[in-house]
């Protein structure tokens, strides 16, 4: 009898591991807020700030919203979503804040706000204040970690969070760098850190470095180490290392991140885009699905790329609907390349060479795509031979000082395979397999590819690019990421 009672509650502890594991996390929509600080508005720092805490305090699923949303899409989300807003402001160096909360299903019952206020006091003490209010259970136990100790650098942080652009990243870096230098035991601020220094790479790359001996690298390397499974770091991490040819490495810190965290959307972005570029394209669209699932109906598509793993997996419609949600957005060169970019694939080179037009426009960022439409903006227009000129300039000169990333070189190579240049392009080829580029089924599939295929060196490409995607299929089954 007392044998069977053991393992009647050893079969109850292990139930509660699994309910445990799958239980739903809490989810919480962010409004925009403002929070003056002499005339500029610290609101997206502060943003930044609590969706930290709340991910890696909570294990909550955190979204954003630029404004209260319809009560159509309130009835569309879970009943026990968390809405959260708040004012604040800076008294000196000290900081009060008050955070507002609801819920979707309260908003539509018209029950009011719950409201926390905490009065002006040195700004660690506000936030661990709020933190220990809120209406959620802590998980975890690295308060100490998440702000700075000095009331002055808090506000030098709430600066450097609340930055969008990526040249006023690098003109921002001497403050970032000065501040992990003072305040090392800060995750948000190593974080900050490698954020700008990422930002750079597309714009001064060598204010940051490539690799894994980097000053990026490392900022990212410390952030994780003193927050184990930091999603924004852990995420920003493997953009980082996917785009400069560490896939492997990429998949194994989101593995060990997605274990600790696992109600974290951009961790199963970062876990796709290391994924697709890997030719691991379960593994990814298990991830986006995953991702899907967590943010609910009112899922968006990524900001920061374009959702190739569906154009790589053949399911076009899908990748469509993407790139059509993604032009609800202000246009910015990358999502106007892909949009003429699938346009060209239809069949309908007269919009391609819309968009492709539209992307070349001078001030558009990000600046490689820019240079990319320019290039197949110039075969659109049969200006082949000056195409090739400009692709041969971005090539050997331009290309060489930004960020690796295979994906857009590859995009390069089926440029010049356009062009009817397919050495260049076997050339172009190469090269992005080399940055980490392994995605078979495009090399192999891309009608863009055509003349490459053809070269007397594909075979020997085709070859290594589906042994090296052997090999990382077997190191990273979607199992590994709890998918």
């Amino acid at each position: 009898m007392w044998l069977l009672l053991a393992v009647a509650l050893t079969g109850f502890g292990v139930l509660g591991l699994v309910l445990a594991r799958f239980a739903a996390p809490d989810r919480v929509l962010i409004l925009a807020s403002p929070l003056p600080d002499q005339g500029r508005d610290l609101g997206p720092g502060m943003e930044t700030l609590l969706a930290d805490c709340l991910e890696v305090l909570v294990g909550a699923t955190v979204t954003h919203a630029p404004s209260m949303p319809t009560a159509d899409d309130l009835k569309r989300m879970a009943s026990d979503t968390r809405l959260l807003r708040f004012q604040g402001q800076r008294e000196g160096i000290n900081l009060a804040l008050t955070l507002e909360w609801n819920t979707a299903k309260g908003l539509l019952s018209d029950q009011g706000w719950i409201q926390e206020a905490i009065p002006a006091q040195p700004p660690a003490k506000t936030m661990e204040q709020v933190i220990r209010q809120w209406p959620m259970a802590l998980r975890h136990r690295q308060i100490e970690h998440l702000f700075p100790a000095s009331p002055e650098r808090f506000w030098l942080l709430m600066h450097g969070l609340s930055i969008r652009d990526d040249r006023a990243a690098v003109e921002h870096l001497p403050i970032s760098q000065k501040l992990v230098e003072d305040e090392p035991s800060c995750a948000t601020a190593w974080t900050a850190l490698g954020d700008h220094l990422y930002r750079s790479l597309w714009v001064q790359p060598d204010r940051a470095g490539i690799g894994l001996n980097s000053r990026n690298h490392h900022a990212f390397q410390n952030a994780v180490s003193l927050v184990p499974g930091h999603p924004r770091a852990t995420f920003l991490w493997s953009l980082m290392l996917t785009d400069t040819g560490n896939q492997s490495f990429a998949l194994q810190v989101l593995r060990d991140a997605v274990r600790l965290r696992p109600g974290t959307p951009d961790l199963y972005l970062g876990i796709a885009y290391a994924g697709r570029t890997s030719g691991l394209l379960e593994l990814a669209r298990r991830a986006l699905g995953r991702r899907g699932d967590l943010l609910g109906p009112l899922a968006t598509p990524s900001a920061w790329f374009a959702e190739t793993t569906y154009l790589y997996l053949g399911d076009l419609e899908a990748f469509r609907r993407d790139l059509d949600r993604g032009a609800e957005r202000p246009q910015d060169a990358s999502i106007l390349f892909y949009r003429g970019y699938f346009a060209l694939l239809q069949g309908d080179r007269p919009g391609a060479l819309d968009l492709m037009r539209s992307g070349s426009a001078p001030n558009l960022a990000p600046a490689p795509f820019r240079d990319l439409c320019q290039a197949y903006r110039a075969h659109l227009e049969g200006r082949a031979t000056e195409g090739l000129q400009f692709l041969r300039e971005l090539d050997e000169i331009r290309g060489k000082l930004r960020i690796p990333d295979g994906e857009w070189t590859f995009k390069e190579a089926e440029a010049y395979a356009l062009l009817g240049e397919a050495d260049r392009g076997v050339d172009c080829a190469t090269r992005a397999f080399v940055q980490g580029f392994s995605t078979s089924a495009w090399y192999e599939g891309s009608p863009f590819l055509a003349r490459v295929r053809e070269h007397p060196r594909w075979p020997t490409l085709r070859r290594n690019i589906r042994e090296r995607q052997e090999v990382l299929s077997g190191s990273f089954p979607p199992g590994d990421f709890q998918l």
